[in-house]
């Protein structure tokens, strides 16, 4: 948990409070709390089949597979209303008002409607929304990094790195958050990524 006077940058928010006389209402998570997260690598030593001597028995040694597999859910973010209904001065802080808990099930959310925008309604004239920070949850993300690299024996000390490393194995979208002004023309929808596509790069590396 976190609150507004927290001096620290956050994602997607301002860090300023929408009342500055109710501070208490800016309590809510954190926007760098991902609830789940699991992380793994690995290092696997190719063996060299027994059957096979000779020059290719030689292509054949030295090689390693690795990989870095991450998982974690989503980040939650303040929805922010795109008027200035309390009549305070145009800011980033201002909120609508919630009628019900606006995170849709697993199987309802798509990039076109992440999440229920219907749960948002404009507050009264002249007064703030009820809506908390950070109340609801953006994508979260799957992905596998993994390498191939071969060790080259040169002399004693001395050896060659030759490596294939591949970003994004699967290409999976990693989507970004979804708009989070109330009522505009893009809200509750997704348009970008927060990641890159798969890439790949090559590399060779002499230690000695």
């Amino acid at each position: 948990m976190d609150d507004a006077s927290d001096p620290g940058p956050t994602a997607y928010e301002q860090n300023l409070p929408q009342d500055v006389r109710n501070l208490t209402a800016e309590k809510g998570l954190s926007s760098y709390d991902h609830r789940h997260r699991f992380v793994s690598s690995f290092v696997y030593e190719v063996p060299t089949p027994k059957a096979v001597s000779g020059r290719m028995r030689s292509a054949l040694q030295g090689w390693q597979l690795g990989g870095i597999v991450t998982v974690q859910s989503g980040s939650p973010f303040t929805v922010v209303n795109g008027v200035d209904r309390a009549n305070i001065g145009a800011g980033p802080a201002q909120r609508p008002n919630v009628v019900r808990n606006p995170n849709l099930p697993r199987g309802e959310r798509d990039p076109q409607q992440w999440f229920d925008t219907s749960a948002f309604v404009q507050p009264a004239p002249f007064t703030f929304g009820n809506a908390g920070r950070n109340v609801v949850v953006g994508p979260g993300l799957g992905n596998l990094d993994m390498s191939l690299q071969r060790n080259l024996r040169i002399r004693e000390g001395q050896r060659i790195e030759l490596r294939w490393e591949v970003f994004n194995v699967f290409n999976t979208p990693h989507f970004d958050i979804p708009g989070r002004i109330a009522f505009s023309p893009n809200f509750g929808r997704i348009f970008n990524t927060a990641e890159s596509s798969r890439q790949m790069q090559f590399g060779m590396k002499m230690v000695f």
